[in-house]
């Protein structure tokens, strides 16, 4: 500890704080700010999240989240490369990913969506990732374009193919143990399950239903998914159970614009937002789509399958994947849109819903990749 931390009572891990030159603001949220920082050490430039601990309810999870965010290395999962703290304060200390938000990516280019071909190669990079936090047991929860970032803008890198992007944000992640359920309410209200809304309603911040699992994550990328080529919404609510409601009643339609759209790509946005999670697809199954194979650059990251089979496109048709190899789904591809019928909204930031629920149970975080689960004690703000 150094001797100034030690007579100001500070945290043994503060010194770190000296080893960084903060500069600008790169982004504001309700419970943390980003700035960019340089390394003096060695002139490298990071993004440092800093977390007022005032506005934690449960310190020890905070730090063990951040102690399992250290251990998280993948292509397409942002990188952390240590964290501090102050009595006040955490650092988080990021890979700096200057590349943009695929939230603001989206939103500028023509018609808030992106080709077929850039949403693919984005798409499945999410898949990628997503695959990695669930073979560790890991729900994201929050999967959302403002939680995307790009190393750098999006076609720097053409011969590569899928888009240097990264998932980020693991501030709602939690552990989920094998055969075990989620119940609190946590997410974007536009992005989450149905299931995460029950019609039995919510408790204390919890749902009274059967809770949700794993593959809320993989609806969350359905709906990533259908903006990306859609520039709106699947759904018109905006309130999180009138529109958890409106996914359980209504048909998931693909209006004029999906034309140019090709058939795999519906049915790979179709199986994700299967309503009944029993047959939705898990994000192993879904990285197995046709449509993601034709992905330019397959298999992206060291962390995937090998030796599967590259689907090619039939010039003759649009393309069609093998039944036998997407199961669980009815194929019905294109249905007829009543012309008096609405669009969902167009892309926008949705509110978090979690501000006023319970702190997330220890028993759905303390036993994520064989850490230590001995309490740990922080000392509180001062």
């Amino acid at each position: 500890m150094h001797f100034l931390d030690l007579l100001s009572g500070q945290p043994a891990s503060h010194h770190r704080k000296r080893h960084y030159q903060f500069k600008e603001t790169l982004g504001v949220g309700g419970f943390a700010e980003v700035k960019k920082a340089t390394c003096i050490d060695d002139g490298q430039d990071f993004a440092i999240k800093i977390i007022p601990k005032a506005k934690i309810r449960d310190h020890e999870q905070q730090i063990f989240r951040q102690n399992t965010l250290l251990k998280l290395k993948h292509p397409h999962i942002i990188e952390t490369k240590e964290w501090f703290e102050s009595k006040e304060r955490y650092y988080l200390v990021f890979e700096l990913a200057a590349g943009g938000e695929l939230f603001e990516h989206l939103i500028e280019s023509p018609n808030y969506r992106f080709s077929e071909a850039e949403a693919r190669e984005v798409v499945y990079a999410l898949v990628d990732g997503v695959k990695y936090l669930h073979e560790k047991n890991i729900i994201h929860r929050d999967l959302k374009p403002e939680n995307v970032l790009y190393r750098t803008p999006p076609g720097s890198h053409p011969e590569v193919g899928h888009d240097d992007c990264v998932i980020s944000d693991f501030g709602l992640a939690a552990y989920l143990p094998p055969g075990e359920r989620l119940y609190t309410i946590a997410g974007s209200a536009g992005y989450s399950a149905p299931e995460m809304y029950p019609r039995e309603g919510i408790s204390s911040g919890k749902g009274q239903g059967n809770g949700y699992g794993l593959k809320a994550d993989v609806w969350s990328l359905g709906v990533i998914a259908f903006c990306c080529m859609g520039g709106r919404f699947p759904f018109k609510k905006t309130d999180p159970f009138e529109l958890a409601e409106e996914a359980r009643t209504t048909k998931l339609y693909f209006p004029k614009t999906w034309d140019v759209i090709s058939d795999d790509a519906k049915h790979f946005v179709r199986w994700l937002l299967t309503v009944d999670e029993e047959k939705r697809p898990s994000i192993q199954e879904a990285i197995r789509h046709p449509w993601l194979r034709a992905a330019i650059s397959r298999p992206p990251s060291p962390h995937n399958e090998p030796n599967l089979p590259v689907f090619t496109p039939q010039p003759s048709r649009a393309n069609s994947p093998d039944p036998n190899d997407v199961p669980h789904l009815e194929r019905k591809d294109t249905i007829e849109v009543p012309k008096f019928e609405e669009l969902g909204q167009k892309l926008s930031r949705q509110e978090t819903v979690t501000r006023h629920a319970p702190v997330v149970e220890h028993t759905e975080t303390l036993e994520a990749l064989g850490m230590n689960k001995e309490p740990i004690k922080v000392e509180e703000s001062s």
